[in-house]
């Protein structure tokens, strides 16, 4: 996870190590002496694991254990088969299996950002822990989805220049982005990495885990607590998850750490002004192109494990084990009151999508507040220096400790919204085949309509569209500006329909509501119907949309690339939507947010890179909200 970073402090890292080894530090892996050591225990911490390493480990594990078996999650872009490891007693054959078992399935991953190494070593020792100590009960309640290693080709590009920020291993670590020079923790919406595309389908949509956990490691403040979690924070999830996560599971998990494994704990963020820690402590962004913001669209819980960059690499790996235990404490002891927890969750959103309700609305914008209890953050006095022909006087730790009892903000509400709706409709003509093929690829119930029909919906009007000028994630993202208009519309044999009647309404909604600020609309994948003037072009007499094809000035069809690193593999070639433009995704060393690179696009088909496009008149929009449930003649799509 990227945050502003500090200079390194001695004195500050010299503290912090003496109050671990005052009693702070968390509790070691339990069965060390039976079964095999991953490469950190053996390497006393100087290493982290490769692909093979960790392929020689859970091999090892399995002639150990008849509870274990290894499935093969995808093959990376590099050509790596990356494991899943199902761990279950009895262990189930299928996910069906496990339901009949009425065990809930409980999903963990780590090394997603392949820097990141604690939660790669920690999950394999918890489950060469499981599966050698009897004395455990979570196999009595629960079944384990596990990915130790997300990001297998980012993983084995160590080299001790990567995440110099960090004490150790001082072998070195991977790099942030995957083979495909994606952050796999910004493609949950788009679903544009091999990795992604595998959690989608291999374990969301065919497990279907009720908590899915993130291993991280922070780029963040300074202080004394050795791991810090965060949950869904988007507010379009289910309500009663969100409050149940921060209000009761995130104060109990804390607890089981400190008592049980004497670990300290603390909600995730960084303080908003590092010169002046009271102002407060700040979450991340709300947006569901992050994981464990994604699965709460999925009415499911999730929790974001980020270890404290500044501890050792021993201290931080047991501090991940130690954080890992208390989830599954937690989960074991409470397996039954959780699984009926989603259920009813689903059951709200169904019930939602069958009759909206003039109270029921989908977030648009939201402000950041401050939750009604202070967070304690057990941290360093600063001091500020002027460096010597810097332009800006820099701020570090001090050696003198500090506790401070500060302002959480770490909730988001809705500060605009619009009408949730029965569905969403997209005309045949705009229903490409790969807007329909992401649609399903989320685990969505997709319809096409197999009569025609004629039906009062909810138009959008679009006054601008305008792509962000810097790239992002190989992208130009759209923001719309437009408002609501009610129609009537006549929708052709082949039309889509999306019900938000289904577990993943929440969802739906999210990658369909014209002005979401994480949709389909913003990853470009409607933008041929938008550059050539909207579904149904422009208005009688209407010019058409400045940097539209046909208006004045305008430049022709660009490609909408992911720049490829000079001299790395082979590129792939991916179709944008509609046929209209090639995405070029390299497997580049070049790594986006901070590790030496940003992959470069130019902006969509028919717009200039950066511009704003719909300036010429008002656009309709090719998603129609049908606001209350109609009978239509339709097929599911498969």
């Amino acid at each position: 996870m990227k945050r502003s970073r500090l200079p390194l402090a001695t004195a500050a890292l010299a503290v912090l190590g003496l109050v671990l080894a005052a009693g702070f530090a968390p509790v070691q892996a339990q069965a060390q002496a039976k079964g095999p050591l991953t490469v950190a225990e053996s390497s006393n911490y100087a290493a982290t694991s490769r692909h093979a390493d960790v392929l020689i480990f859970v091999r090892e594990m399995q002639k150990l254990s008849p509870l274990l078996r290894v499935e093969t999650y995808f093959r990376s872009f590099e050509g790596r088969d990356v494991p899943l490891l199902i761990v279950g007693n009895p262990l189930p054959a299928s996910p069906f299996d496990a339901r009949s078992l009425k065990k809930p399935v409980i999903y963990i991953q780590a090394n997603i950002h392949a820097g990141e190494v604690e939660g790669k070593e920690a999950v394999l020792m918890l489950v060469r822990d499981i599966l050698l100590d009897p004395k455990l009960p979570y196999l009595d309640k629960l079944v384990l989805v596990i990915c130790p290693i997300f990001n297998a080709d980012g993983n084995d590009k160590i080299n001790p220049a990567n995440r110099r920020q960090q004490p150790g291993p001082e072998q070195g670590v991977g790099i942030r982005t995957s083979g495909q020079n994606y952050d796999l923790n910004r493609d949950a919406i788009k679903a544009e990495s091999i990795e992604v595309q595998g959690l989608l389908e291999s374990v969301l949509n065919r497990w279907d885990p009720i908590l899915l956990v993130d291993c991280h490691t922070t780029d963040g403040a300074w202080h004394e607590q050795t791991v810090t979690y965060s949950w869904p924070i988007n507010p379009n999830g289910d309500l009663t998850l969100l409050e149940f996560q921060r209000s009761k599971f995130f104060p109990e998990m804390e607890k089981i750490m400190k008592d049980k494994y004497k670990t300290l704990g603390l909600g995730y963020g960084g303080f908003r002004d590092a010169r002046a820690p009271e102002k407060g402590w700040e979450t991340l962004d709300p947006q569901p192109r992050y994981i464990t913001n994604y699965i709460g669209l999925r009415n499911r819980l999730g929790i974001l494990i980020e270890n404290y960059v500044h501890a050792d690499f021993k201290t931080r790996v047991a501090g991940n084990y130690a954080c890992l235990r208390a989830i599954l404490d937690y989960c074991a002891a409470n397996a039954e009151p959780l699984a009926k927890m989603i259920a009813d969750a689903d059951a709200r959103t169904v019930a939602r999508g069958l009759a909206p309700a003039a109270k029921d609305a989908f977030a648009v914008e939201f402000e950041l507040k401050a939750l009604p209890n202070p967070i304690t953050v057990l941290g360093f006095e600063m001091d500020t220096t002027n460096a010597a022909g810097g332009r800006f006087p820099q701020t570090k730790p001090s050696d003198r400790k500090h506790a401070y009892t500060i302002p959480y903000f770490a909730d988001f509400v809705p500060k605009r919204t619009v009408p949730f709706p029965a569905g969403y409709l997209i005309p045949a003509a705009a229903a490409s085949a790969e807007v329909v093929h992401k649609l399903v690829q989320h685990g969505l119930v997709v319809e096409r309509l197999v009569q025609p029909a004629t039906l009062e919906v909810e138009g959008f009007r679009m006054s601008e569209i305008k792509g962000a000028e810097r790239l992002y994630q190989g992208h130009r993202t759209n923001t719309v500006k437009g408002a609501p208009v009610a129609t009537k519309q006549e929708f052709a044999a082949g039309s889509i329909f999306v019900t938000t009647a289904q577990p993943l309404g929440s969802l739906a909604a999210y990658l369909l509501e014209p002005e979401s600020d994480d949709g389909l609309i913003t990853w470009n994948y409607f933008d041929k119907d938008l550059a050539s003037g909207g579904f149904g072009g422009p208005p009688p007499g209407a010019a058409p949309p400045a940097g539209a094809p046909g208006a004045p000035g305008a430049p022709p069809a660009a490609a909408n690339t992911q720049g490829l690193a000079a001299g790395q593999g082979a590129a792939a070639v991916q179709g944008a939507a509609g046929g209209q433009s090639a995405a070029v995704t390299g497997g580049g060393a070049g790594a986006q947010g901070g590790q030496g690179g940003q992959a470069a696009a130019v902006a969509p088909a028919g717009a200039p890179a950066g511009g704003q496009r719909g300036g010429g008149g008002s656009t309709s929009f090719p998603i129609y909200k049908l606001m209350k449930p109609a009978t239509l003649v339709k097929d599911i799509v498969r």
